[in-house]
């Protein structure tokens, strides 16, 4: 009895310690992971260019940062491949190296953000030095339906759960590209309470022999208005879409056909 007791206590005390070492290492790699907060390869290559979001009487309304990667071979800028969860300190020195002469003529600032970014303990802090740097107007954050849809459940109940405790008088948030199909409509639904914006795009609602609509976009419309969620539409590129968008009284809009992405910092910067 005594050697089984012996026993039991060896097996308690193994299995104890491995848990701990496993929640030491995780704990670690949490905190250094790369692309939360590691600036390490990412400086030089990288900028944020501006795309106008326009109001349906042809007024800017706000800018959408996007990421982009030079190649100094090619002597251009490209929309990069290979950058997952850009460092949150590199997007707050991106937003500190905006036009001056462009933020008082905007409402909204959008920035990109990742379920992962949004998850990220040090998120708290970056909502502060954003803040601070864009002063009165408005910051929206920017998630990826699809990146959304991916995500797993509890992912994504821990992200509703940050989104819930923001500012949202300053702090708003977007989910873009949302699309036609039932299982987003069905994924989605559970995040109006907790967004502002949502961006469909609109190319995906353009019905045809080959492509069948779930959820039309009227349909996303009066569901967002139960929540008081502001629609809006992307990826406009062709007269038609404008119609569509009037017709339905969609106010904001962003695409080629209002404006294509330019960048936005100040000569000094570079």
């Amino acid at each position: 009895m005594t050697e089984l007791k012996i026993f039991l206590w060896w097996v308690f005390v193994t299995f104890t310690a491995i848990c701990l070492a496993f929640c030491i290492e995780a704990r670690i790699r949490y905190r250094t992971k790369r692309g939360i907060d590691d600036d390490r390869g990412f400086d030089r290559h990288y900028e944020y260019f501006g795309q106008p979001i326009y109001d349906q009487a042809g007024k800017v309304y706000g800018y959408e940062l996007l990421l982009r990667a030079f190649d100094p071979q090619q002597k251009r800028w490209y929309l990069p491949k290979d950058v997952v969860d850009f460092p949150l300190s590199r997007m707050v020195h991106a937003v500190s190296e905006i036009d001056p002469y462009i933020t008082p003529t905007i409402r909204v600032l959008a920035l990109n953000m990742t379920v992962n970014q949004i998850n990220d303990f040090r998120a708290e802090y970056f909502f502060k030095w954003a803040r601070g740097m864009i002063g009165d107007r408005q910051l929206s954050v920017e998630l990826n339906a699809v990146d959304v849809c991916r995500a797993r459940f509890f992912q994504r109940r821990r992200m509703r759960a940050v989104l819930r405790q923001l500012d949202h008088a300053h702090i708003k948030v977007t989910i873009e590209n949302v699309n036609s199909t039932k299982r987003m409509f069905k994924r989605l639904k559970s995040f109006l309470p907790v967004v502002d914006y949502l961006k469909f795009d609109v190319s995906t609602f353009n019905k045809s022999a080959d492509h069948w609509i779930d959820i039309t976009l009227a349909q996303w419309q009066r569901r967002a208005q139960d929540y008081e969620v502001v629609p809006m539409v992307g990826k406009v590129e062709d007269p038609a879409q404008v119609q569509l968008a009037d017709q339905l009284g969609i106010d904001l809009r962003q695409g080629y056909v209002y404006g294509r992405p330019d960048r936005v910092r100040t000569e000094e910067s570079e």
